[in-house]
């Protein structure tokens, strides 16, 4: 049996528009920046001369292993935060299990 879903399309009125690389830049989002620096190189990639294109790949994939673990370094600190509380150390009673 299907289960339902609340998924549905993003409009492009709802799509947001990811930052240039001057706005990334000002922002200080090292993430942005090079996902701003990664659409620049591939869009020159597709009007790249042929004997530019090794360089422009080369880039590109440097780029998306960074961003990947930049990714991921944030998605590890999201979980860290999540979890630890900062809470005051009580007298344990011996209740509990």
């Amino acid at each position: 049996m299907a289960r339902k879903t609340d998924l549905r399309v993003v409009s492009e009125a709802e799509r947001e528009v990811p930052p240039t690389l001057l706005e990334a830049v000002e922002l200080g989002d090292v993430l942005a920046i090079m996902k701003a620096q990664r659409r620049i190189i591939a869009e020159s990639l597709a009007t790249a001369a042929e004997n530019t294109r090794p360089q422009f790949s080369n880039e590109l994939n440097k780029l998306n292993s960074l961003i990947s673990a930049e990714e991921s370094r944030r998605s590890v600190e999201d979980e860290d935060r999540s979890v630890v509380a900062q809470t005051r150390d009580e007298a344990w009673d011996g209740t509990g299990y």
